[in-house]
């Protein structure tokens, strides 16, 4: 599974259905590996602070793009049909290339 669907719950994240989701779990190549992402998959994200998702746990797309830090690194993507654009401003080794989503090992 590419994308695992969560919910959160009196506190932490709970497995849940897609269609029941509240956040998705991925896995990227590079050096900020795991994110949990607040996503919709209906209606209009705006002034929500989520991401829209599709649905899919094998081939998910998420918009907009994903930027994260850690203090040292900079990671900005598309997420697009289960693979990781990474952009040109990320600071790490993985700028311009386009990569898998790694499995989610939950």
């Amino acid at each position: 599974m590419k994308a695992q669907p969560l919910k959160l719950g009196e506190g932490s994240y709970i497995h849940c259905e897609a269609d029941e989701a509240t956040h998705i779990m991925l896995c990227l190549p590079g050096p900020i590996p795991t994110r949990i992402i607040p996503v919709m998959i209906k209606g209009s994200r705006k002034d929500t602070g989520n991401w829209t998702w599709n649905g899919d746990t094998e081939l998910p797309t998420l918009k907009p793009s994903v930027r994260s830090t850690d203090g040292h690194n900079v990671c900005h993507t598309f997420i697009t049909d289960g693979k990781v654009i990474f952009l040109g401003d990320c600071t790490h080794e993985l700028a311009n290339q386009t990569l898998d989503l790694l499995e989610v090992d939950y």
